[in-house]
């Protein structure tokens, strides 16, 4: 089967988010079902990251949080892209988010310090259900929309990420504050429900499965990426990207409960300011459809550049609006890296390929966040902050050359 064919002319007519809304009703109730899922994921972190802070005292807990929810995708993307190129997608995802509901609740079983270790395994339960979902629900989104639809289905993930994380870290922060972890547990769990029935609802079609098996399997992926000059700078970018972002996602928490000093709600704040910045920059992403890898590295330059700009924020009130930039920018980027990938995979080999991807991304950005964690014992978070901004800018700058080459 060969790749996804995209006449220029339908690259540059991409068709805008909310078109692509009016055109796709049934990847419509698709992404009403991982928004809805989104919004309890976002309760259950800022409650989980609240409640670590708390019983250990330590950012290093946060870190090992992040890296168990990451760590499982790496052990298991060779058989969760394989699984997705293979068996009914809708059943895998279906599957996992009504495994990823009884998961959920665990949670509701800590009450001290002393059962600290069930927040372990209650995040590896639901990330591992999670490293399945993950290439199923990719590779179902090219099997739903048009080849025009491809960039405003991407930006309206972006601008669904945007949403979820307004509502969901903000009102969770305020959940978290105000009623304690439990109800977001709850909240969470209801979520997952939720997105199950929804996409039960809509019907997907079939997609031919990949014959491929064994060693080969792994190849064919390979393969694909070193013949595509537009993949090569995607996968380029996975393996740098990473270092900073790991440093980032230790540093949010710290910055909004101890650097300003605001507990739960600064944390939710920080995470929901990203929300609006991304909610925005999806708007605006299908705008470059016709320049998408010049789009991702310069895109890339200016997450960098906010990075640097919030570790350096007098107030928490500026810190937000540097965290907005950020995930604007972070939204522009990501829409064009996922419509670059779909674009340029064959549907039987997608799945394989968003597995390779996150097996790259996550083995870099683990060990990355571990490291950001028990550094931030001797450095100072924004010290960490400007260092880690840098480097992201630094990346972007150096990427220009090549990306400017490709032809689009």
């Amino acid at each position: 089967m060969s790749a996804i064919e995209v006449k220029p002319s339908l690259v540059t007519r991409s068709l805008g988010a909310f078109a692509t809304l009016r055109a796709e009703p049934a990847y419509a109730r698709l992404l009403l079902g991982g928004f809805i899922s989104g919004i309890g994921d976002w309760f259950n972190t800022v409650a989980i990251l609240g409640l670590l802070l708390r019983l250990t005292g330590s950012p290093l807990a946060i870190s090992v949080s992040l890296a168990i929810r990451w760590a499982p995708r790496v052990l298991l993307a060779p058989l969760t892209g394989a699984l997705a190129d293979r068996a009914p997608r809708k059943v895998i995802v279906v599957t996992c988010d009504i495994l990823s509901t009884v998961a959920a609740l665990s949670f509701l079983l800590v009450t001290d310090a002393s059962r600290v270790w069930i927040v372990w395994v209650g995040l590896t339960a639901l990330v591992a259900l999670s490293a399945f979902r993950g290439p199923a629900s990719v590779g179902i989104i090219p099997a739903v929309v048009g080849p025009e639809s491809l960039a405003g289905a991407n930006a309206l993930e972006g601008m669904s990420i945007g949403s979820m994380t307004i509502l969901g870290a903000a009102l969770g922060g305020v959940a978290a504050t105000w009623f304690g972890p439990r109800p977001s547990f709850i909240i969470n769990a209801v979520s997952f429900a939720l997105s199950a029935i929804l996409t039960i609802s809509v019907a997907i079609p079939r997609t031919l499965s990949s014959e491929t098996r064994g060693l080969a399997a792994l190849q064919e992926p390979l393969s694909l990426i070193r013949r595509s000059p537009a993949l090569k700078l995607v996968f380029a970018l996975s393996f740098v990207v990473p270092l900073g972002a790991g440093a980032s996602q230790t540093l949010t928490p710290v910055y909004g409960a101890r650097v300003f000093n605001a507990g739960d709600q600064g944390i939710g704040t920080l995470f929901a300011a990203i929300g609006v910045g991304y909610l925005l920059g999806g708007l605006v992403a299908p705008r470059f459809a016709a320049r998408p890898s010049l789009t991702m590295v310069v895109s890339l330059v200016a997450c960098g550049m906010m990075e640097v700009t919030l570790s350096q924020s007098p107030t928490l009130a500026f810190a937000a609006l540097a965290q907005g930039l950020f995930g604007g920018a972070l939204a522009v980027m990501n829409t064009h890296l996922g419509t670059t990938v779909m674009r340029e995979t064959p549907v039987d080999v997608l799945g394989r390929v968003a597995a390779v991807q996150e097996v790259i991304n996550l083995s870099i950005i683990i060990p990355a966040a571990l490291v950001a964690g028990a550094l931030l014992n001797v450095i100072a978070p924004r010290t960490m902050g400007a260092l880690a901004g840098a480097m992201i800018a630094l990346v972007g700058l150096v990427a220009v050359i090549p990306a400017r080459r490709i032809k689009e």
